[in-house]
């Protein structure tokens, strides 16, 4: 967290793996959980689907957000696709002190990184798989990255997960919807 009080995420993945939507339900997840202020940063342009997208969320349990701009220096990095890893200007935000959780079934080398770096893997990828939690262009990322990152963060917990995604997509998909997100909450771990 910074000293203005505001904790800052960043999203990377790729067009159609669901990031932007991730920071925007993580956002109204820590809303319901009692965050005072929460925004959701998107950054849409020309992506298409596979081209490397990013997304922020900031949050802030007891101070207004007054600053809409990208993150530089987030507090944690959701990598939905390792291979966004070798782009400079995201391996450039890899600070010490960063908490990054990466949709991976492999620990990344943290020799390469900067000291203090955390690193919590989850399979997202495989988790979606086998629940068939899929769209037409592959697995539909966002629900289990962010049961990673509910747990690692302690920011909010499952039952916040099934209220809002019940009220963003109704009761028809929750139970999908929850078995991704518990699956990536209980096999999240540090490497």
């Amino acid at each position: 967290m910074k000293d203005n009080g505001i904790i800052e995420i960043t999203f990377h993945g790729r067009g159609g793996q669901t990031a932007i939507t991730a920071s925007q339900l993580l956002a109204e997840f820590t809303f319901e959980k009692g965050f005072k202020d929460t925004i959701a940063i998107p950054i849409i342009g020309a992506e298409r689907r596979g081209a490397p997208i990013q997304a922020f969320t900031k949050i802030s349990q007891d101070k207004s957000i007054r600053t809409y701009d990208s993150v530089k220096d987030p507090d944690y990095m959701l990598i939905f696709d390792t291979s966004l890893l070798s782009i400079p200007r995201i391996n450039e935000t890899i600070k010490e002190g960063v908490t990054l959780i990466v949709d991976s079934v492999r620990p990344l080398d943290k020799n390469k990184l900067p000291k203090n770096v955390k690193v919590f893997i989850v399979d997202a990828t495989g988790i979606c798989i086998k629940n068939k939690f899929m769209h037409s262009s592959g697995p539909i990322l966002n629900i289990p990255m962010l049961g990673a990152f509910g747990k690692v963060s302690g920011y909010y917990a499952l039952e916040i997960m099934e209220k809002v995604l019940k009220k963003e997509f109704g009761e028809e998909r929750i139970d999908k919807n929850m078995a991704v997100a518990k699956d990536a909450y209980e096999s999240v771990k540090e490497v």
